[in-house]
């Protein structure tokens, strides 16, 4: 399956999508500050709490999908799951898929938009 063509907000949503994950393994694993840094530096605890704040902001987002929409994009864009395994996960044909995908990439990305997170 060919993913189709995507428009610039879009492609940003999706790399919203790819910060959430990363900033949510970062706050799972507790690594919200990096003390092994060598030398002073001083550390400014608002960049530990905007973390958190992006994190709660895209979840909510996110929730304004339906429960497959945000599937297809979390297997697809995030774990990299083929579309055959996303389409079974999904029980739906990858045409839909296809369609799914490109339907809740237009929503996440008019939802951040609509935020200001975009």
């Amino acid at each position: 399956m060919a993913i189709a063509p995507m428009s610039t907000s879009e492609a940003l949503a999706l790399a919203r999508l790819r910060q959430w994950c990363y900033d949510r393994l970062q706050l799972n694993g507790a690594r919200t500050v990096d003390y092994q840094r060598h030398g002073w530096q001083q550390r400014n605890s608002a960049t530990f709490d905007a973390r958190l704040v992006r994190v709660i902001d895209f979840e909510r987002a996110m929730s304004t999908l339906n429960a497959d929409e945000q599937a297809a994009l979390i297997l697809t864009h995030r774990d990299r799951e083929r579309a055959h395994r996303v389409a079974i996960a999904l029980r739906c044909s990858e045409r839909k898929l296809s369609y799914l995908l490109q339907n809740a990439r237009r929503k996440l990305a008019h939802t951040l938009d609509r935020l200001d997170l975009l």
